[in-house]
């Protein structure tokens, strides 16, 4: 779909269809420059438009497919990239020549935006090193990154510090989108050996830590190379990564052999095995075919067909893979319900109570904004002259928002339903004590979850089966989702 002022034309994608991140890049660029060259010869240069596309995997309809951005940034979780594949969208274009939207105060935006840039600017951590920086601390100083599918959250493996990917394979530390005041993204490339021409950004802290201890891997070109072929192939990094880590314990405890993955050997610490295994998935040959439907799923089928339940090796919440971010050490971000009640259910960047529906609703990089909620909302009034604080926004705009996408989830479908007493839950792998490390024999109990939940559900108004109360949606005007959810609290009572 390509959009040009305010025209959208549907294009022909044959010749895109089963393109990589780069090659679907380099074809668009190519293709709308001379389109828009044609249509406009007097404007001059063209840069490159703005561009969402999906790789191989979205193509293929897999659960775990992203859908991508530039090279290659993706929204991953939701599995969106599979839902343009099966729509045959393999991109959407969009470029124009007008101006951008009058904003409601000009003369007020500079003078905040001065000490926006100041506050990010300072922070000469994160510029200089990035999420990357986070491989060892989350491992070392929290215990709380998935090792072996996240059998253990403990390392201080020194191969994992930033240091290590700063000086073996960032070819660019600073690399951001326009504007960008933090640049935290850094550019990382092979460039001699085994994986020479692997190509990616960081990579991040959850790239990272999913395609690295996750799986075994502790080299940072051993890493690079992993999360370079899921980026073109259009994957996202931590659901398949996560994938990845399920697979490998069912085959560390012969649950699964080679003969089901085509003769893959999937030991841990195999870069090369794990790559294979991301084309047999994508191919949907042998176990690939239930392992391209998400960790959820393919526990559920794979029980059947080996007649063994591996859902206890499966780490995910209410179908969805999670963040690189445990909770049994209580020294990283996310709490004992902040996943289980999270309404995206194993995003880390939206645990319960974390106010991410200020960050997701607005649209700004959390990472870069570093000047706190009053300018936030002080830029929101010269922007659109509503005059709105983080409180009125919470407790109306956000909760609402908050209410809808939790009815969502419980309405569920097509083929799986999710109930909050069983499905408001952790993995029960996050109830076993850390086995490593200096927070070895740490866990929460299931007790202590059960009280923490039965208190956040008043708190957000949910009654005692998890369901939003027909109080609570009235009062915010929610009356549609309120007759919506009728059926479910009468089959609750």
């Amino acid at each position: 779909m390509f959009i040009t002022d305010g025209k959208a034309v549907l294009k022909d994608a044959k010749p895109l269809w089963g393109l990589d991140a780069k090659g679907t890049i380099k074809s668009i660029n190519r293709d709308v420059r001379a389109i828009l060259k044609k249509n406009e010869p007097k404007y001059g240069l063209w840069k490159e438009p703005a561009l969402l596309y999906i790789g191989p995997a979205g193509e293929a309809l897999i659960r775990t497919a992203a859908v991508c951005e530039k090279w290659t940034h993706a929204a991953g979780f939701g599995g969106y990239g599979a839902v343009m594949g099966s729509k045959k969208l393999k991109a959407i274009v969009a470029k124009g020549t007008g101006p951008l939207p009058e904003i409601a105060d000009p003369k007020a935006i500079s003078p905040i935006l001065d000490k926006i840039y100041e506050a990010a600017i300072s922070d000469e951590f994160y510029r200089r090193w990035g999420t990357s920086q986070l491989n060892l601390k989350v491992g070392k100083d929290r215990s709380a990154e998935p090792i072996r599918n996240w059998q253990e959250e403990w390392t201080d493996d020194p191969r994992l510090g930033v240091d290590q990917y700063e000086n073996k394979v960032w070819v660019k530390k600073r690399w951001s989108d326009y504007g960008c005041p933090l640049s935290c993204l850094k550019l990382s490339a092979i460039k001699a050996g085994p994986y020479k021409g692997a190509i990616t950004d960081n990579p991040d802290y959850e790239l990272a830590a999913y395609t690295g201890p996750n799986l075994g891997i502790y080299e940072p070109e051993e890493i690079v190379y992993l999360s370079a072929v899921i980026d073109d192939l259009g994957y996202s990094g931590i659901n398949i990564g996560n994938v990845l880590g399920f697979a490998a314990e069912l085959y560390e405890r012969g649950i699964i052999t080679p003969k089901d993955l085509d003769g893959i050997e999937l030991k841990w610490g195999d870069a090369k095995a794990f790559a294979k295994l991301l084309y047999l998935i994508l191919e949907k040959k042998k176990l690939g075919k239930l392992l391209a439907e998400g960790t959820y799923r393919a526990a559920k089928e794979i029980s059947k067909l080996k007649g063994i339940d591996t859902m206890p090796y499966a780490i995910q919440f209410k179908g969805m893979e999670v963040g690189a971010h445990g909770i049994r050490s209580g020294e990283d971000y996310v709490s004992l319900i902040g996943y289980a009640l999270s309404t995206q259910s194993g995003d880390h960047t939206s645990p319960y109570p974390e106010n991410s529906v200020v960050g997701d609703s607005l649209v700004y990089c959390t990472l870069s904004y570093k000047a706190g909620t009053t300018m936030l909302w002080t830029l929101f009034k010269a922007i659109t002259g509503r005059d709105v604080t983080q409180d009125e926004f919470l407790n109306n705009m956000g909760r609402r928002a908050r209410q809808i996408q939790r009815a969502a989830l419980l309405l569920g479908g097509p083929d799986v339903f999710w109930d909050p007493i069983t499905d408001d839950d952790n993995p029960p792998r996050w109830y076993e004590p850390l086995p490593t490390g200096p927070m070895a024999g740490t866990a929460p109990t299931r007790e202590e979850f059960l009280e923490k939940r039965k208190e956040a559900y008043i708190e957000i108004g949910w009654d005692e089966y998890g369901i939003p109360t027909s109080e609570e949606l009235k009062k915010l005007g929610l009356e549609d989702v309120d007759q919506a959810l009728e059926k479910l609290r009468k089959n609750r009572s």
